[in-house]
């Protein structure tokens, strides 16, 4: 019931200049995924060129600082990070081809180690991951994944237990997302939060080009419950929350009673932003 009401509700417009604070200006420090860390965020960038940043910290007043990859060979445009729930300072950072890394991050020095490494199930060669969170269900964490889509193309979101001893998956479920708006240079899946609801949320992009102009619009697609099941919302109630002008959302979390958004705006850097 709660979520029909949800979804019967005005839509909030946000403009480019509606409280958006400039992270970064630069192209190398835009922001497409975000964790939470003592005092700040830990961020990825989806860089490909050995001298340009993976992951960053950010701090409480927004200053952006670049954090030493561990390893001689770097990640390869990273797109999500993620919390490991019920391990303190250890972070999952995930590839656009679905490669994880699961790290270690001192919040003291933020030095980084990589502990172990592996690949998310159920891809095909065309699929593109933008988003990734894991949910601590009462049968074990559930690792929920997506291909970002596009004009032609829906999103397919994936659901997958994790066995953390054997960095291996089981009982892998799919389901299809083409969600109304933005209209065109559609990207359904941006990245994913979860609320402490369990219900699932997604920022469905524009992306022209590196110039823009970007539309964010925000979405909650389903929830998943204590067992660890999905339950995707029907088609037909699928109409964005937030509709967001100028910006392009790629990193998404709920933290604090906030949802967190911050930006890959391409050649005009990262923003961020916090709405109650």
């Amino acid at each position: 019931m709660n979520k029909i009401f949800l979804f019967l509700l005005p839509v909030f417009l946000i403009g480019q200049d509606d409280g958006w604070q400039q992270i970064h200006n630069s192209r190398e420090y835009s922001i497409s995924g975000v964790a939470a860390i003592k005092n700040g965020f830990l961020v990825v960038h989806d860089n490909k060129k050995k001298s340009q940043p993976r992951v960053s910290f950010i701090n409480d007043k927004l200053k952006i600082t670049k954090l030493i990859w561990p390893e001689w060979e770097l990640p390869y445009d990273l797109e999500a990070a993620v919390s490991l729930p019920g391990k303190l300072n250890r972070f999952i950072v995930m590839e656009s081809r679905g490669k994880c890394y699961e790290i270690t991050v001192d919040p003291k020095d933020f030095r980084m180690d990589v502990l172990h490494t592996f690949t998310l199930p159920g891809l095909k060669p065309k699929m593109n991951l933008e988003g990734l969170n894991i949910f601590p269900s009462g049968q074990g964490l559930v690792f929920i994944y997506a291909d970002r889509g596009s004009d032609s193309r829906k999103s397919t979101l994936f659901t997958a237990f994790f066995n953390p001893k054997e960095k291996s998956f089981y009982e892998l479920s799919r389901f299809e997302f083409g969600l109304p708006i933005p209209k065109t240079h559609r990207r359904n899946i941006a990245d994913l939060a979860i609320k402490e609801d369990g219900s699932l949320w997604t920022s469905a992009t524009s992306d022209p080009g590196d110039d823009g102009p970007f539309t964010t619009a925000i979405y909650e697609l389903g929830s998943i419950n204590h067992a660890g099941t999905f339950t995707p919302i029907h088609p037909k109630l699928l109409k964005p929350i937030i509709v967001i002008a100028g910006q392009k959302v790629e990193a998404l979390m709920f933290h604090k009673e906030h949802l967190v958004l911050m930006t890959d705006n391409e050649n005009f850097g990262a923003t961020f932003k916090l709405i109650d």
